[in-house]
């Protein structure tokens, strides 16, 4: 069942909250934007739309590609399962904005720790923060995961990933899997910011994880 955007735990919060202000007092930040604002006006700087991460790594997308551990090469057509079925549900993302600046400057990640709380483990800028926040804005996105729906629950927006591919897609994920769509963010594979269901998108991700050099970087 999805879970609205809406209803993130509090801990997830909680855990960026006090990560960013032990990284501020301990070290600073890495990244330019959150170091000026940080330094500068820190009271502007707010949590905003909250989302859930799903993660496609690159031994998953050729295990996919290769069901058949025998076969020399993929096959012509590959069958593939849902997407929801083989995607790895991560932590809890976040963009800060930057009311002084009036833009979405940085995204925090919380993950689950091992006695099931949360913890700060990266603070990045960058295409997919402003990517995200753009994505959201499409008209069909804001349809569904608008909480005024009368006709059904709302969607919920995750931040789909598959590192080894170098791609990123705003998922709006419903409880009938049919209604599902993905917003991808750049145009390598897909038509970026155009709704592509998420058959074609796995099947464009399978297909791409064959070309994908064997290497520790590319692990995804």
């Amino acid at each position: 069942m999805a879970i609205p955007a809406a209803d993130f735990p509090d801990d997830a919060r909680d855990a960026v909250l006090a990560g960013m202000a032990n990284r501020a007092r301990m070290r600073g930040f890495a990244t330019p934007k959150l170091s000026f604002a940080h330094r500068h006006h820190r009271g502007d700087l707010e949590l905003c739309a909250p989302h859930r991460m799903a993660l496609l790594p690159l031994s998953t997308l050729r295990r996919l590609a290769r069901p058949d551990r025998c076969a020399a090469k993929p096959s012509a057509k590959i069958e593939l399962p849902a997407l929801s079925s083989v995607a790895t549900i991560l932590g809890w993302r976040f963009l800060i904005y930057d009311k002084n600046a009036l833009e979405a400057i940085a995204a925090a990640h919380a993950v689950l720790t091992d006695e099931s709380g949360y913890r700060l483990a990266e603070l990045n800028e960058g295409p997919y923060v402003t990517g995200f926040l753009k994505a959201l804005q499409a008209p069909a996105v804001r349809r569904a995961i608008s909480a005024d729906r009368d006709d059904d629950k709302p969607g919920e927006p995750l931040l789909l990933l598959a590192p080894a591919i170098c791609f990123a897609g705003l998922w709006i994920r419903h409880q009938d899997s049919d209604k599902d769509f993905i917003l991808p963010m750049d145009p390598n594979l897909l038509p970026a910011f155009h709704n592509v269901k998420p058959t074609e998108v796995l099947t464009a991700l399978v297909r791409a994880s064959t070309e994908v050099p064997t290497d520790g970087a590319s692990a995804g």
